[in-house]
């Protein structure tokens, strides 16, 4: 039979090796910017929702930036030991584009459609969509 210590003890070890994938060299646990599509679609307005919503929620630990303002902000953040999450809304692309323009790349990428979220008419931005997103951010 194990103990509540036992398990306790797995759960820190486990989390330990989760997090040491996200690390800094410093040993912490690196921030991340969400570079985000924002096109003009429902898939692109819900990726920069999404993006706003958690750095607003999480400012310890996300950051967001909308692609059509270009990669500076991508480049700053890295700079800083940021971890860069490139968050498209379609096929399109326009993140990864305009880091790809920028001669960088994602650590982390995320594609909308990907969650099941169908591209349809610019209208269509339901909260619930944004909190999927969220939740798939926070699990990348």
């Amino acid at each position: 039979m194990e103990t509540i210590e036992s398990t306790k003890k797995d759960q820190k070890e486990l989390l330990k090796n989760r997090t040491t994938e996200t690390e800094n060299p410093s040993g912490k646990r690196k921030n991340t910017l969400i570079f985000a599509c924002s096109g003009l679609s429902n898939t692109g307005k819900l990726t920069m929702q999404a993006a706003s919503a958690l750095a607003f929620r999480r400012p310890d630990m996300y950051r967001a930036a909308a692609a059509h303002k270009g990669a500076e902000a991508a480049e700053d953040a890295a700079s800083e030991g940021f971890r860069i999450f490139a968050l498209d809304g379609c096929t399109d692309r326009c993140a990864t584009k305009k880091l790809e323009e920028a001669g960088m790349q994602a650590e982390v990428y995320l594609m909308v459609t990907e969650l099941g979220i169908e591209k349809t008419r610019p209208s269509d931005v339901k909260p619930e969509y944004v909190e999927k997103i969220i939740r798939a951010i926070r699990n990348a």
